[in-house]
């Protein structure tokens, strides 16, 4: 699996292609990890109990999320407080409504699977961006980056490590073998460490 990765570019192009080639349940389970690693971020100052009663054990095995998926779904909907988002600092408010528009608009009507999971991948690679543009805020030591006119800017260093998990999820989920196909789940567990961790630096600066 490790060369199959290695021969994989690391880049939204890769991505594309692999979320356009992939199979139903592969994409429903891509979005769902890109839910995942943003949970933290959802249950931003919830009620005591919300998170560990949405994480339960087996709730995210990627074996049986494709057949439960709007009841995982419809159980973060019910999360989802407006309010908070209102009420918390701006910042967090703005990567607060990224975060619940991935889950939001899995229920919007008309919407396709495959352009549900498109739009994970999408907030949740503005999600790392946007969290490496305040992380660099914070940083008074952090030079300016002026980028030339005409050229398309490298991926922030967050943003990178999300669409490698994207990627290296894709490629897994593409697997014959049951073992590669469900560590996917630690590579999202391992970026929902990564969320909660900017999230909590982003909130000393704030």
């Amino acid at each position: 699996m490790e060369d199959v990765l290695e021969a994989v570019e690391m880049s939204h192009e890769s991505l594309t292609r692999l979320l356009a080639d992939a199979a139903t349940d592969a994409v429903l389970v891509s979005g769902a990890m890109c839910i995942y690693r943003v949970l933290p971020i959802l249950f931003w100052r919830a009620p005591s109990g919300l998170y560990e009663d949405v994480t339960r054990s087996g709730m995210w095995f990627p074996e049986t999320l494709p057949n439960r998926m709007r009841e995982v779904l419809e159980a973060l909907r019910e999360v989802i407080d407006p309010e908070r988002s209102e009420d918390a600092p701006e910042e967090i408010g703005e990567l607060y409504s990224m975060a619940s528009e991935m889950v939001l608009r899995f229920f919007a009507d008309g919407m396709e699977l495959n352009d549900w999971s498109d739009w994970c991948s999408t907030l949740g690679l503005d999600i790392h961006q946007q969290f490496d543009s305040l992380l660099s805020e914070g940083n008074e030591t952090t030079a300016a980056v002026f980028i030339p006119a005409g050229t398309i800017p490298d991926l922030s260093p967050l943003e990178g490590l999300e669409i490698s998990d994207q990627i290296s999820t894709l490629v897994r989920l593409g697997s014959s073998d049951p073992e590669v196909r469900h560590s996917v789940l630690e590579i999202a567990e391992q970026g929902n460490l990564r969320t909660r961790t900017a999230l909590g630096q982003v909130t000393r600066f704030i």
